[in-house]
């Protein structure tokens, strides 16, 4: 695991998150965390710390803290977790093989998540996950 390295804006940034108990988050919560600081250097200061291991992308402007103690090239947060991050405001649950998953119903662990949305959306892979939206 190559070392992380924490500078002062993304030591800011991560506390200001962990005292909220929030592990994912979008650029516009980023940059009210860091309200003295400009936009731009706020997203700049997202993808250098996504770079650095302490962040993942998700999608466009979503990330998930990763753990200090994980390593960035293994680390998935809890994929039904984060379901809800993936569709922004959408109405939605998930479904089918993946509720049956949630309920221990199933032998064979599925490599697809699938939400039931109120409106369409496109689906997103995350680290060989699919996550597949129905509407």
């Amino acid at each position: 695991m190559r070392n992380k390295n924490i500078s002062t804006q993304s030591n800011r940034l991560l506390t200001y998150f962990n005292s909220l108990e929030i592990r994912c988050f979008d650029y516009s919560e980023a940059y009210k965390a860091m309200p003295d600081t400009k936009l731009g250097t706020v997203r700049e200061l997202l993808s250098d710390m996504t770079k650095r291991g302490l962040l993942m992308r998700l999608k466009e402007g979503i990330y998930h803290i990763i753990p200090y103690e994980s390593d960035p090239t293994s680390f998935m947060p809890d994929w039904h977790l984060i379901a809800e991050h993936l569709v922004n405001d959408a109405n939605h649950y998930i479904g089918y093989y993946s509720a049956l998953q949630i309920h221990n119903l199933i032998t064979q662990p599925s490599m697809k998540e699938q939400i039931v949305v109120s409106r369409q959306i496109r689906p997103t892979v995350i680290k060989n996950k699919e996550y597949g939206n129905y509407t």
